[in-house]
């Protein structure tokens, strides 16, 4: 099987990227004949244009090559660039998989299309052979946009890291991600106050980019700056030092899709507090491997990490989130599941 797999920068910030390096490194590329294009790096505005006409140029040398065109797909910019390339695709007659990440994806369509705009759309979607969503309650909201039939759940998956959490009395607290309102960081510098009020030793560590320069102005205000350390973006090892230094992640997102920061701390043996929305249902069930409150209820998340952080059943819950991933997200099997859907679609084909 020959793919063709249209999305960012591998070095690009953000999940798409790490779902795409997580398949790098399980070695997908051994098990079919892979191709990868690049379609947008970090960078300025005309930085980012440039890579994409150059993108485009490749992708049409390498089309005649490949039997499946696989793109990771995010809402607006991301829809729009990615439009060409599965126009092209599709009158190539190449079978076309549209692997949707976009967190905001359902806002996208129903507050910012108008009728012309969700008209193109859904013609997109109808030129795919298969689309993927992270969760069945991805795959609803899609069902309003395509076919539900030709819509497959493939949950993001993580390496398992081979280490667990062994000591689970230490007090300090991971976010990773964008530091913004979608993440739900102005909620949670909201509730640290409720938090060290109750508990003094515990710490924070927020690990990511986007609005740092207003969260430490929050924190400033709240007076909670000596609770909250601010990180940057992290990757690699020191990522992975984090992840083993906390026993608690916390992610009180709005809008998410299967968000692979929870995987990884879940993979790690970490307590997650988190928040009802997208795939995160599917993966995550209150009080048996993980919190979950309403986004924006910031007594919640104050209650959810002090009982995370305190609680009697701290350790077995971290397990179980261990155990949750290990058996549902193990990176092997989604790899082996996204090969058995290349191969119905070319089975399909020569019929």
């Amino acid at each position: 099987m020959d793919v063709l797999m249209i999305g960012v920068d591998r070095k690009a910030r953000g999940g798409i990227s790490t779902v795409v390096e997580q398949y790098h490194a399980a070695g997908l590329e051994k098990k079919v004949n892979l191709r990868y294009i690049a379609t947008v790096k970090d960078g300025s505005k005309i930085k980012k244009m440039a890579v994409a006409a150059a993108a485009f140029l490749r992708f049409l040398v390498c089309l005649e090559q490949c039997d499946i065109v696989h793109v990771h797909m995010a809402s607006r910019a991301s829809f729009y660039r990615k439009s060409l390339f599965i126009r092209a695709a599709y009158k190539a007659g190449k079978k076309v998989i549209i692997h949707m990440h976009g967190a905001e994806f359902d806002l996208f369509y129903e507050e910012e299309c108008d009728g012309r705009q969700k008209e193109k759309v859904q013609e997109i979607f109808s030129m795919a052979d298969l689309v993927i969503a992270l969760s069945e309650d991805w795959k609803d909201r899609l069902s309003k946009i395509c076919e539900k039939e030709k819509i497959r759940v493939l949950h993001n998956a993580v390496k398992m890291p081979g280490i667990r959490q062994e000591r689970y009395d230490k007090k300090d607290i991971l976010f990773l991600g964008r530091i913004g309102q979608r993440k739900g960081v102005f909620d949670l510098l909201s509730a640290v106050p409720k938090i060290v009020e109750q508990d003094s030793g515990i710490h924070f560590y927020l690990g990511g980019d986007g609005d740092i320069d207003l969260a430490k102005r929050l924190c400033a205000e709240k007076q909670i700056t000596e609770h909250v350390t601010f990180l940057g973006w992290v990757t690699g090892e020191e990522k992975e030092r984090y992840l083993k230094k906390c026993s608690v992640f916390v992610l009180p997102s709005y809008h998410e899709g299967m968000p692979m920061a929870i995987l990884e701390a879940m993979s790690y043996g970490n307590v997650v507090v988190s928040t009802y929305t997208g795939g995160i249902l599917d993966i995550i069930k209150d009080g048996e491997n993980g919190y979950l409150v309403q986004a924006g209820d910031v007594d919640g998340i104050a209650r959810a990490i002090l009982s995370a952080t305190n609680g009697e059943r701290k350790e077995e819950i971290g397990k179980n989130a261990y155990d949750t991933v290990l058996q549902r997200s193990d990176i092997e099997k989604n790899i082996g599941y996204l090969v058995d859907l290349y191969k119905s679609l070319l089975d399909k084909a020569h019929r």
